[in-house]
């Protein structure tokens, strides 16, 4: 058996297993709902308020932490006012070995954060979290690793993905000039931090 089939198999065995306890749990609020009488008007309201909990709760929780992780991405101390614009597309099942991601996000700085980044001027690189020596100030030199312009880099697999016009504008003039710094992470991706614009964009193609 191969990996794929064991993979499949495992997720259409935990498919059916969800499935069954969401029936069964149901079908036990149907059985409490019959046995309360009309008169029994906050614990029908509870039974109710019960169901939809069970409903909404997942997809809340789901966006919660997807929320997250894409804001876990920007590098400590800098805090987010918004996420501006966010593309990122998979290509396969997302699971196989072999599958592609690529994605653009960028995200608008607090006014606060912004400032601060500015006043740290050429030490900004040194204050950002991560590896010591992980940041590096523009303008990019290494165009090996196809950061020239963003196009380039989220092209470099041949998995384009469809971003609005003029959205890598900034990030490209950003990268292209002084004043900025960008740090290599996994994944093939990169993050630049942009103080001028008071922004930060990351991207990853792999």
């Amino acid at each position: 058996m191969n990996f794929a089939a064991f993979v499949l198999g495992v997720l259409a065995i935990c498919t059916v297993l969800a499935i069954t306890v969401v029936i069964l749990f149901f079908l036990g609020l149907r059985r409490l709902w019959r046995r309360t009488g009309p008169e029994q008007v906050v614990r029908r309201r509870l039974i109710i308020a019960v169901g939809l909990l069970a409903i909404m709760g997942p997809s809340v929780a789901s966006k919660i932490a997807e929320r997250n992780h894409v804001l876990a991405r920007v590098p400590e101390p800098l805090e987010v006012a918004e996420i501006e614009y966010r593309l990122e597309e998979l290509f396969g099942v997302g699971f196989m070995p072999g599958d592609n991601e690529t994605g653009f996000v960028v995200y608008r700085l607090t006014d606060e954060s912004a400032d601060w980044a500015r006043k740290q001027g050429s030490k900004l690189g040194e204050v950002l979290s991560g590896e010591k020596g992980a940041w590096r100030a523009t303008p990019v030199g290494d165009t090996q690793q196809h950061l020239s312009s963003l196009e380039e880099y989220l092209e470099q697999y041949g998995f384009a993905i469809p971003i609005e016009k003029g959205r890598t504008d900034e990030a490209n003039r950003a990268v292209q000039s002084g004043g900025s710094f960008y740090s290599y992470g996994r994944g093939g991706s990169v993050t630049i931090v942009d103080p001028t614009r008071g922004k930060v964009y990351f991207a990853y193609a792999g």
